[in-house]
Parts: structure tokens; sequence; C-alpha cells
């Protein structure tokens, strides 16, 4: 662009070459064919002859030119075009190629590992401590939890083996775990997978462990030894109990509270009652008033790995 700029002579003479080229050309080639023309009244053979040269030599001077520039430009344009469609749909098909890490069957953070045909990504992992615990299925009908819930085939053989305990009380639970799965499959935005792919390791802990860092995952559980092992692995634990413990009612020092002392606690003289919500309410002097409703005053509050304890005097 800078040289035709430049010269813009040297543009005009190589174009006045090209355009003089072809219509010598142009003008070769129909005197040639006039040849077989003959006479047409009131024109002779020669003068038909001189104009048809003359015809086809202004079409080699100011049309072809222009033609064949036209046509050259569009056909370059239409190549450009197509080949440039070619190479965004190759990219996009590339795009679209799975990553799968070949050594732990899972995917790179962003990708998506397949299960039965769908894409897991980030999944939320159920152990059976949190399946058996029931307050899964509340929490998931509020819909604080959406999106994918994975349950590994090791997770439903130990809540198989527990549903088929000779213990009442534990085979009613197991049994109850498939209960609150198969409700759970009906909550709306929640999404339900079985993974069959069974992660190398000793433990169920272990293989859950393996299987939320290979997924990028979280997992779910109730089992404090879990919450503590996966915590110093690096993978985010929803633990259901810090969940609970969280939403539960807050009381401040010197708030005071209504309390039915239902039985007897640890020290003699204590009676203790418990919140809507199950917090434990630990009353001093209160050993003489079980079965009583009675005012009270907060003293102090206690973390504990259970959950929270409030501990208050009578309001006398």
């Amino acid at each position: 662009m800078l040289i035709t700029k430049m010269l813009p002579g040297k543009r005009w003479n190589a174009l006045t070459i090209f355009r003089l080229t072809t219509s010598i050309v142009f003008a070769l080639i129909a005197f040639i064919f006039s040849e077989v023309i003959g006479d047409f009244p009131p024109f002779n053979r020669t003068f038909l002859r001189v104009i048809i040269t003359l015809f086809f030599a202004f079409l080699g001077y100011g049309i072809f030119p222009d033609i064949a520039r036209f046509v050259t430009l569009n056909t370059i344009s239409g190549i450009n075009y197509f080949v440039s469609r070619v190479g965004m749909e190759v990219m996009n098909q590339m795009l679209r190629l799975p990553q799968n890490n070949p050594f732990t069957n899972a995917t790179y953070p962003g990708h998506h590992a397949p299960v039965g045909g769908v894409s897991v990504t980030q999944p939320l992992i159920l152990d059976t401590s949190a399946i058996i615990d029931g307050r899964i299925l509340d929490i998931a009908k509020t819909h604080f939890l959406y999106g994918t819930i994975l349950l590994p085939s090791f997770v439903l053989q130990e809540l198989q083996q527990v549903a088929d305990s000779a213990d009442f009380l534990k085979r009613s639970r197991g049994r109850r775990g498939f209960e609150i799965i198969e409700e759970l499959k009906k909550v709306k935005g929640m999404r339900i997978e079985i993974w069959d792919k069974e992660p190398a390791a000793k433990t169920v802990d272990d293989k859950l462990i393996k299987l939320a860092k290979n997924l990028h995952g979280k997992i779910i559980t109730t089992d404090f030894n879990l919450n503590r092992v996966a915590s110093l692995s690096n993978v985010v634990v929803l633990n259901i109990n810090d969940l609970s413990n969280a939403v539960k009612t807050v009381a401040v020092p010197g708030e005071e509270l209504i309390v039915k002392i239902v039985h007897l606690g640890k020290d003699a003289r204590q009676g203790v009652g418990y919140l809507p919500d199950g917090t434990m309410i630990v009353v001093e002097d209160g050993a003489d008033l079980v079965g009583k409703e009675i005012k009270t005053e907060v003293t102090r509050l206690i973390q504990v790995p259970a959950g929270r304890m409030i501990f208050v005097k009578r309001n006398v």
C-alpha cells in the first residue's frame, strides 16, 4: 500500500500495459476469426473485419480487465471466507473434545466427568451417614442445595449392609436411607446420579475423599472423623451438623428464656431443657423443677462438638 501511494505513476503504467496487452490479444483473435466473414451489403468484408477487430480491442482494453479484477477479488474473498469458516469449525470441535486424566479417570477443573451418559461438574457427594441422618432431604427441599448429587456405588453397598443388619434400629435406618434417596430424586433442581467407578482405596472414607479430589466435588456427611480427615486432605466438606448448629438460635448473656425442664442434668442441682431447634439448656438449681416451665436468664454459652449449650439461671 505504501509503495502504491509513493509511485502512483508506475501503478498506472502497469495497469495500462495489461490493458494494452489484452486489447492486442483480443484484436488479433477477432482479426483471425473474422476471415470467415463475407460481404454484408452495404458493408464490404474489409470494413466489417476492421469494425469487429476494433470492437474486440475495446473490450480487451476497457471492459475485460475490470471484469477479470472483479472475478479475481470475489474468488479470493470466497476462498478466504471458506478457509476461515473451516478453521473456526475445527477449533470448535477441538475445544469440545474431553480432556480426561488417564491416571484417575477424572477431569481437570472446569471440565466434565461422564456418568451414565451425562456430565458431572463439582458434584455433591453423599456418604452413608448423611443419607441415614435424613436431614439432607429437608435441606434439599429448601433449595439451599442444588445441582448434581453423586451416590457412589460403594456408599450404596454400605447402606445395603445397614439395611440388612440384624439390629432392628440399624435395619430401620438403612431402609429409611433408601426412602430418602427416592425422595431426593423428586426434589426440583436436584439431579441424583450413581457413580459406578470405585477409586482404588481400602476404606469407604478413603474412597470418598479420593473421589471428591478427582471430581473436585464436596462431601456431604455427618461423620465427625470423615469431616476431619477430609479437611486435612483439602477436600471441602458440608457437615450437616455444622449447618444445624449454624442456624440454631443465638442467645446472649442477660437474655430471658422460658424453659421447660424435662430431666435432671449431670450435676444433681441442674435441670435440663431444650429449645425448639434442639439446643440444650442447662438450668442451675433447676433439679427440683422437672416438668415445670420457668423464666430464666442466660448466663453463658458453650460451643461443643455436638452443638451449642446454653447455661441459664432461674429468674426470680
